[in-house]
C-alpha cells in the first residue's frame, strides 16, 4: 500500500478509511482455549509468510505450581525444538529489598516468557520476531505476578522456519484462559 497524502480540505473517503484501517496495527492470528489440568498447549498454524512478527497473549490462566513461569518452546509443524535456545531472564522477588537476579539459558528448548502464581489469575504478553523466517528467531517479555518481577529476551540459533508455538508451565499444570496470537501488520 502506498502512503497516501491528504491536502487541507481534502475529502476522506470510506475507501481511504477502510484501506487505512486495513492496514494498520495488530491483526488478530488465532486463539486457543487451554483445557483442564493440561502440561502443555499447542497453538499450531499460527505463524505464516502473512507476518514477520507476532505478539502473543496468555490470559486468565490458574496454575498449581506457585513461583513458576511460562515457557515456550517453536514449533515445526506439532514437533517442539529440543536445543538452540539462548536467553537471559532478569528478576526480583517482589517486595524484597536485595538485588536483581538472572536466569541464563545455554541452548536450552524453550523461552521463559512469563510469571505464573498461585493465587491470582495468570497472564503475560510476549513478541516472537521471524519466527517463519528461516532466520534466528527472538523473543522478550516483561512479566509480573505475587512473587516476582520478570525480563527477559532470547534467540534461537538456528535458520530454521516455525509455524507454531507450544506453551506450558515450567512445573506443575495450567487450567482456562486463552492463548491469542497477534501479528504486526507489514503495510
Amino acid at each position: 500500500m502506498s502512503i497516501k497524502t491528504f491536502t487541507a480540505a481534502e475529502k476522506l473517503t470510506a475507501a481511504d478509511t477502510n484501506e487505512y484501517l486495513a492496514n494498520s496495527g495488530l491483526v488478530f492470528v488465532k486463539q486457543v482455549t487451554i483445557g483442564t489440568a493440561v502440561a502443555t498447549v499447542n497453538v499450531t498454524s499460527c505463524f505464516t509468510s502473512t507476518y514477520d512478527n507476532y505478539v502473543i497473549s496468555i490470559s486468565n490462566v490458574t496454575a498449581t505450581a506457585n513461583g513458576s513461569i511460562f515457557i515456550a518452546k517453536l514449533l515445526s509443524n506439532t514437533t517442539p525444538v529440543t536445543s538452540g535456545v539462548h536467553a537471559n531472564t532478569f528478576f526480583i522477588a517482589n517486595g524484597a529489598a536485595g538485588g536483581l537476579s538472572d536466569a541464563n539459558l545455554a541452548n536450552a528448548s524453550y523461552f521463559e516468557v512469563g510469571s505464573i502464581s498461585t493465587a491470582t489469575k495468570n497472564s503475560t504478553v510476549f513478541t516472537i520476531e521471524q519466527p517463519f523466517l528461516a532466520n534466528y528467531t527472538r523473543t522478550s517479555f516483561s512479566s509480573a505476578d505475587d512473587n516476582f518481577f520478570r525480563l527477559g529476551a532470547g534467540v534461537h540459533r538456528s535458520n530454521t522456519s516455525f509455524d507454531g508455538v507450544q506453551i506450558s508451565p515450567f512445573s506443575g499444570t495450567i487450567t482456562g484462559g486463552t492463548i491469542t496470537v497477534y501479528g504486526y501488520r507489514k503495510a
